[in-house]
């Protein structure tokens, strides 16, 4: 893909102006007097009327509420391409809608010569497929320009499986929309923010930072690994990165239930699998020395569902207790998607994931639809498809269009994952540029593995680290946080983080590394604990309270324990179907990682 493009134009009256943005892409400042919100979509010397990139542009001052501070709403559509040329459908041209939010200048009442400004931008991230412009006045109230952007398709182009990616009629991927949706609509954001705070205030940005969580996390890291030269700082929330095998990934749990429960005349209930899932939690609790019913690190978690099986010491009553089958069936989902040579496919849902999400046992989730609506360029391709392997595909009688989970994620990463993934660990763009990176995820997501994030920052230390996982020279520009017992960008039952993009701004500006990050309440609302840089934990002290935060300090290493360490291997991308492993590009050995099996019986 075409890592940079210099699309519009303003136009002007003013020979010079016209010339300088011709060269550049976006307009430069100019002498003229600071418009007011109001003229900026309607007079052509503020270079959104008339612009030939411009399908639409409306502004207006929007007034302050009870809540909400004043600012300048400026709504656009950008569209510089269109036709098969460019990626799209016949007939089908970009549009990428995008919201600016300007804090009110001095020709708007703002007072001072920037008005409100603090002469900073922040970018906010997207959710889901996208689909729709956010609001911004989370940055406009602390004084930040706010942009967001739709990513180039409406709510109603994602229909149930994100259908804008994909012509139906010609069978064939949308990657014009893709590419818009992955990398150009927020790149677009990003630099009509910085343009209209020059037309606005005239005077560029001092600082540009990125905010974002989940598909924003996402956005961020996509924007981080083309084009980190052009921010200060990124805010990455539990990104769906490795967007065709997550989300591939979600249908792990139902799959299992249908192939090996409901084959057999079985089935397994969501009070069930928690009851397991409980169970897991009290067994490893302790771990990191403190019972508080989080479980600091999943992966050296090696509870089996087995000691639930019905009539065991300690196992729960009826109808919560499972039978053997049942019992291998939760095991199997928490250990994930293997290939037919027992090769991990794809990171699992962990213990400490409560079931009621993705983890349910009815229909497969239409977010492994639209993976593989997108894989076979057929809309119409149902999910039902899918088998957990061969053996399930001939227990089912060999159904026409059936596809075992291992080469449906062959397929994607060969066919598809090449225009979504956002998974390149070359940041080096930021480092050289003194960026800042702050990533974090809880460690009970229910949406997107938490060890995705785990996978993609050993693998930037491997990267940077010239063929070890180097943490420590990482964490002097990237740093990222794992969040016990935290869900999906917030909630559950472990503290929640607290003012992360303010600890961002501190270390943008200030050279304040963040050592440790607050964070509070959960299933205890006045709990506080300081959530650590990878690959260090919060350890307690030994004395005073475990829910106060003073009372634990930063330590230790996650990474050192060989059991944990060892379970992030997974097939390489695009052999997901073969016995290669992703050992080389993360630093683990794979022969350390046979003796940590056998020191656990083979698990």
């Amino acid at each position: 893909m075409t890592i940079r493009r210099t699309f519009g134009w303003f136009a002007t009256s003013a020979a010079a102006f016209a010339l300088a943005t011709l060269a550049t892409g976006f307009a430069p400042a100019t002498a003229l007097a600071a418009p007011s919100c109001a003229a900026l979509a309607t007079d052509p010397a503020n270079g959104l009327a008339g612009n030939p990139v411009i399908a639409s542009a409306s502004s207006a001052v929007v007034a302050a509420t009870g809540t909400h501070a004043a600012f300048c709403n400026v709504q656009i559509t950008y569209s510089a391409r269109s036709g098969p040329a460019a990626g799209y459908d016949v007939g089908q041209a970009q549009a990428i809608r995008i919201g600016i939010g300007l804090p009110l200048s001095s020709a708007d009442g703002g007072g001072g010569v920037q008005g409100a400004w603090n002469g900073k931008l922040e970018n906010l991230g997207g959710g889901g497929c996208a689909g729709s412009v956010g609001s911004t006045t989370g940055a406009t109230d602390a004084g930040y320009i706010g942009t967001s952007t739709d990513t180039g398709h409406t709510s109603a182009e994602n229909g149930p499986l994100c259908n804008f990616g994909v012509i139906q009629a010609a069978h064939t991927l949308d990657l014009g929309k893709i590419d818009d949706f992955i990398y150009e609509a927020v790149h677009q954001q990003t630099e009509w923010g910085k343009t209209l705070a020059k037309t606005y205030y005239g005077t560029a940005v001092t600082r540009n930072y990125w905010n974002g969580c989940s598909t924003g996390g996402r956005q961020g890291l996509a924007l981080a690994q083309k084009y980190g030269d052009e921010f200060d700082g990124f805010l990455v929330g539990a990104p769906a990165i490795y967007w065709q095998q997550f989300r591939l990934s979600d249908a792990w749990p139902a799959l299992v239930a249908r192939d090996k429960l409901t084959a057999i005349g079985k089935t397994l209930t969501v009070a069930q699998f928690n009851a397991a899932n409980a169970s897991a939690i009290a067994a490893c609790d302790g771990a990191d020395g403190v019972v508080d019913g989080l479980i600091d690190d999943p992966r050296a978690c090696k509870f089996s569902a087995a000691a639930n099986i019905c009539g065991k010491p300690g196992a729960p009553a009826a109808p919560n207790c499972l039978d053997a089958d049942q019992a291998a069936a939760i095991d199997t989902i928490w250990d994930g998607p293997h290939n037919h040579l027992g090769k991990r496919i794809w990171h699992p849902f962990d213990r400490g994931v409560p079931g009621g999400t993705l983890i349910n046992f009815g229909a497969l989730p239409s977010s492994a639809g639209q993976v593989m609506a997108y894989d076979h360029r057929d809309l119409t391709f149902s999910v039902s498809n899918l088998f957990s392997d061969a053996a399930a595909i001939a227990a089912a009688g060999n159904p026409p269009n059936a596809i075992t989970y291992e080469d449906e994620a062959t397929l994607g990463a060969k066919n598809t994952a090449d225009f979504m993934d956002t998974q390149d660990p070359d940041l080096r763009e930021v480092k050289q540029h003194g960026g800042k990176i702050i990533m974090w995820q809880g460690a009970a997501d229910q949406l997107i593995r938490w060890r995705d994030s785990v996978d993609y920052y050993r693998r930037v230390a491997t990267f940077f680290g010239d063929g070890e996982a180097d943490f420590t020279q990482l964490q002097s520009w990237f740093r990222y946080y794992h969040a016990p017992g935290v869900a999906h960008c917030g909630g559950g039952v472990g503290p929640q983080p607290v003012d992360l993009f303010g600890a961002l701004v501190n270390w943008v500006e200030n050279g304040v590394a963040p050592d440790s990050i607050l964070s509070q309440g959960g299933a205890v609302a006045t709990r506080t604990r300081p959530l650590c840089p990878w690959p260090t934990t919060a350890i307690y002290n030994g004395t005073g309270s475990t829910d106060d935060a003073k009372n634990f300090h930063c330590g230790g290493n996650l990474d050192n324990n060989r059991v944990a360490r060892c379970e992030m291997p997974r097939t390489k991308y695009q052999y997901e179907n073969t016995g290669a492993l992703n050992t080389e590009e993360t630093d683990i050995s794979p022969g350390d990682c046979q003796n940590a099996k056998n020191d656990h019986g083979g698990e």
